[in-house]
């Protein structure tokens, strides 16, 4: 359990961002954007972040020429700083190199981001009201925001337990202190792809640290290709994964669930989420032979234990 002096605390002491300012470290913030193919708006999400931040790191998983000469020109314009893996490592192993960076400038904080997310004004401040505010700051491991999909408007719900315990959130949009990395280690890399969030969620609530949402920072996000379907009466959303991700949602989900069994306010739920997907997929999306092939892939190969990459996206 983190102690009231483990995260950071109000200091005199300051650090350069990458603009020049002096910046107080008990609220500099780093910023890492893993990007994979780009369109042309990720320049524009990368504006409207960089006067909130002390500095962003974007991380590039394998881009195509044409893509990376897109993050390539708009360096200067918008103040980044890039990393080119010259392949795809992985969600994972992109956002511990961009945390490592984060780390090695000293920030005390770091904010993680996918390339298709955008922040409204005033969203690192108000994530860092939410945990300024929470009962017990010491024992926040992880602040999420609220989630709105980008092309349907809808809010993406997040877990929660019966007691309204946050049990999980996604990684773009997370602010999380750089130190509680050296307490719980940082991302699984072999997961590669897929829950690679959800099992460092579960593994910081296991250390025993709490997962607050704010109630004012808004991430708009894309959360795949969303389309709205009704049976029964009752309107539900689908995301229409590919083939492939359907194959690493799945074997990732199930090695999760496996390792964490025992979280008996996150694990029922998570189950009854995957079957409540299979059935979306069964009913409501295209290419649903290769799609339910993959999910079984997927499933054989989290009973063996076989996690990094398998297929390209």
């Amino acid at each position: 359990m983190l102690l009231a002096s483990d995260f950071p605390v109000e200091s005199d002491n300051e650090v350069v961002d990458s603009s020049g300012s002096n910046v107080s470290v008990a609220h500099s913030v780093g910023a890492v954007i893993v990007s994979y193919n780009p369109s042309l708006d990720v320049l524009g999400n990368i504006a409207a972040l960089r006067s909130q931040v002390s500095s962003i790191v974007v991380v590039d998983n394998g881009s195509s020429e044409k893509h990376l000469a897109t993050l390539r020109d708009g360096r200067s314009q918008c103040g980044f700083e890039l990393i080119e893996n010259g392949a795809n490592l992985g969600i994972a192993a992109a956002l511990n190199i961009g945390l490592h960076e984060v780390r090695t400038k000293g920030f005390s904080w770091v904010a993680m981001f996918d390339q298709d997310s955008r922040v409204e004004p005033g969203f690192i401040d108000s994530m860092l009201d939410a945990w300024e505010n929470a009962p017990n700051p010491s024992q926040v491991g992880i602040i999420c925001p609220i989630y709105l999909d980008t092309s349907t408007g809808m809010v993406f719900p997040i877990q929660r337990s019966k007691t309204g315990e946050v049990l999980s959130a996604m990684t773009s949009g997370s602010l999380i202190p750089v130190q509680l990395f050296e307490r719980i280690g940082t991302f699984n890399e072999p997961l590669f792809i897929d829950y690679v969030d959800i099992e460092f969620c579960v593994r910081t609530r296991r250390a025993g640290y709490r997962i607050v949402q704010s109630p004012r920072a808004v991430l708009h996000h894309s959360l795949g290709r969303i389309t709205r379907h009704r049976l029964f009466g009752r309107w539900f959303a689908s995301t229409n994964h590919s083939a492939t991700r359907r194959y690493y949602i799945t074997r990732n989900r199930c090695w999760v669930l496996w390792q964490f069994m025992g979280d008996w306010s996150w694990s029922p739920r998570e189950f009854h989420s995957a079957l409540r997907d299979t059935i979306k997929v069964f009913l409501a999306e295209q290419d649903r032979p290769a799609k339910l092939k993959h999910m079984m892939l997927g499933f054989a190969d989290a009973l063996r234990g076989r996690l990094g990459k398998r297929f390209d996206l």
